[in-house]
C-alpha cells in the first residue's frame, strides 16, 4: 500500500503498476505473488479491511474505499471511463482542486448535461471531505485487536464462515498426511482459482481459440471439465473407485466429488481420512499431468489409467 515503502517500489520494479495498484505479473510472475494478487479479489478479506484516509498520498481516488464505503468508478463508472487522471491519488485530486473550476475533472471530451449532473453529485459527496495532511493513510485488519492482519485471524474467520461457494468444511482440508503445498492447491481448486485454460482466458492471458483440454478430448478446458469429466484425465476416477472396491455416481463438480468421495467409506474418520488422501494425490497428479502435457510437453499417465 504504502508507495514509498522499499517492498512497493521491489515488487512494482518486478510486476509493474497497472489501474495504480501492483500487477499480479501474468504467467512470468511467482506463484506466491500471484496468490497474494488474487485477495484484491476476495470478498471476505476485502470486507475486513478498513481504510483510513490521512494525506490521502496512499489512497487512490477512483479505484480505493474511502468515502461512503463505496468506489468511485463503480458508483460513477461514466466519469471513470471519461477522466484522463484514473491512477490518480486522493492527494493528488484535493491538490488539483475538486470544486467547480478546480482541475481534477479532467475529461477525454466535454460532457453531457446527465454527466455533468453526476460530477456535480461527486462534488458534493466530497464537499465536507478534508484531509489530514500530518497523518498517512492506513489499513487495519478489523479481526485482530491491534489491527494487524495474522494468519490466525484469516483462519479462523474462515472456519467459522460459511460459504455459499465453498461447501468443503475447512477442516476437512488440514489433513496431516497431505503436504500443505497440496492442501492450498486443493483450496484453489475449489475456488476455481487454478490456472486453467478457461481462466487464463477470462484473465485476457490466452486467446478463446487456445482453451482446448490438455487432455486433447476437444472440449473447453475449466476446472470440472479437467478434474472430472474429461474423456482422458476424468477416466482416472474410474479406475479409482475399482482400486478402492466402491460403487458409485460422482458428483459433476469439485467441492461436492471431495465430498462424496470422502464418505464412500462409510462414517468411520479413518476411512474417510484414507479416502480423503487419495482424492487430494490423484487430483494432485492430474494437476501435474496437465502441467507437464502444457508446459514441457511430456506424458507420465496413458489411456490404460497407468
Amino acid at each position: 500500500m504504502e508507495r514509498d515503502s522499499l517492498w512497493f517500489r521491489v515488487l512494482s520494479g518486478r510486476y509493474s503498476v497497472q489501474g495504480g495498484h501492483l500487477s499480479e505479473g501474468g504467467r512470468e510472475a511467482s506463484s506466491w505473488w500471484r496468490d497474494i494478487s488474487t485477495l484484491r479479489e476476495e470478498d471476505w478479506f476485502q470486507g475486513n479491511v478498513n481504510q483510513f484516509v490521512g494525506d490521502g498520498k496512499n489512497t487512490l481516488f477512483w479505484t480505493d474505499v474511502w468515502v461512503g464505503g463505496m468506489v468511485f468508478r463503480d458508483r460513477y463508472n461514466r466519469l471513470f471511463e471519461l477522466s484522463l487522471l484514473k491512477e490518480e491519488t486522493t492527494f493528488g485530486m484535493f491538490s488539483l482542486g475538486w470544486g467547480i473550476e478546480g482541475d481534477a475533472w479532467r475529461w477525454r471530451r466535454m460532457l453531457f448535461a446527465w454527466e455533468d449532473e453526476l460530477v456535480g453529485e461527486l462534488r458534493l459527496l466530497l464537499h465536507n471531505v478534508s484531509l489530514q495532511v500530518h497523518r498517512v493513510d492506513r489499513r487495519v485488519w478489523r479481526l485482530e485487536t491491534p489491527s494487524v492482519y495474522t494468519v490466525r485471524s484469516a483462519y479462523n474467520f474462515l472456519s467459522a464462515t460459511t460459504h455459499v461457494d465453498h461447501v468443503v468444511p475447512v477442516s476437512s482440508l488440514w489433513h496431516k498426511n497431505v503436504p500443505l503445498k497440496v492442501v492450498i492447491f486443493a483450496w484453489r481448486l475449489f475456488r476455481d482459482r487454478l490456472y486453467t485454460k478457461h481462466n487464463l482466458f477470462c484473465r485476457q492471458v490466452i486467446a478463446i481459440d487456445a482453451q482446448s483440454c490438455a487432455g486433447d478430448c476437444g472440449e473447453m478446458e475449466t476446472s470440472s471439465h479437467l478434474f472430472l469429466h474429461c474423456d482422458f484425465f476424468g477416466s482416472v476416477w474410474i479406475f479409482i473407485i475399482r482400486w478402492v472396491g466402491i460403487i458409485s455416481v460422482m458428483h459433476c463438480d469439485a467441492p461436492s466429488h471431495f465430498n462424496q468421495f470422502g464418505f464412500l467409506g462409510g462414517v468411520a474418520k479413518s476411512k474417510q481420512h484414507i479416502l480423503q488422501a487419495i482424492w487430494f494425490a490423484t487430483v494432485w497428479k492430474i494437476w501435474k499431468e496437465r502441467n507437464n502435457r502444457v508446459f514441457n510437453e511430456k506424458k507420465m499417465l496413458n489411456s490404460s489409467g497407468g
